[in-house]
């Protein structure tokens, strides 16, 4: 393993995903129940009317949204998008003293889509899109020990930046250089749980994921 080098996260972006068995045609005939009932349910975080959007100028069906945007400034941004097809929960920075209120939003989301349209999961995504910055250690050092040495015979010219593609049954993790921020790295985690899983395992997974990358590129840091 390497030496263990400081890293911070200066950003981050987690989305929560639960796809329907079935499309909500009949619940967005109109969708006022369903509005009515998402923004009264998240209200008390700070959603407000001002913060609700339809977009319905498409051609497909399945790009029909209805966008919840917590209004608040001083809050970080948050939104719940619901389609026919599925609800997304979003949020941008979160730290894990945060994960109790995220689990909350996304479960008074859900309960409300599932009782007023009649809703049921299929399956549940959770998504992890987070910058890495490194204090005192090359990014391309950090990752060039995750590859093959026979990789680096592949092309020829000066290695900028060793990435990683790993895809798994159910699960896939993305390892690329930042563009956003100097010697940082972007990775990408997703993960499919089934339709029983609850959110607080979902979390568990997320968070223990998210541990085992530190341990692997030998970082350290408050995640």
């Amino acid at each position: 393993m390497p030496a263990k080098t400081q890293a911070e996260i200066p950003y981050s972006h987690l989305e929560y995903t639960a796809f329907f068995k079935k499309p909500l045609i009949e619940a967005w005939s109109p969708p006022a129940n369903l509005i009515s009932a998402v923004l009264t349910g998240l209200e008390p975080w700070g959603f407000k009317l001002d913060g609700v959007e339809i977009k319905t100028h498409t051609e497909k069906l399945n790009e029909y949204t209805i966008i919840f945007r917590r209004t608040a400034p001083l809050f970080p941004p948050q939104s719940v998008t619901l389609g026919i097809g599925k609800v997304i929960v979003a949020g941008e920075n979160l730290d894990w003293t945060e994960g109790e209120q995220f689990i909350a939003k996304a479960k008074t989301a859900l309960s409300a889509v599932c009782q007023t349209g009649r809703a049921e999961i299929q399956s549940q995504h959770l998504f992890l899109g987070v910058h890495i910055q490194l204090k005192d250690r090359p990014r391309r050092d950090t990752t060039a020990l995750l590859l093959n040495p026979v990789a680096f015979e592949l092309l020829d010219g000066e290695v900028m930046f060793p990435g990683i593609i790993l895809l798994r049954e159910k699960s896939s993790i993305v390892i690329d250089a930042s563009v956003g921020y100097a010697n940082g790295l972007y990775v990408r985690i997703s993960r499919e749980h089934p339709p029983e899983a609850t959110l607080e395992h979902l979390a568990e997974v997320l968070r223990k994921d998210e541990e085992k990358l530190f341990d692997v590129l030998g970082l350290e840091g408050i995640l």
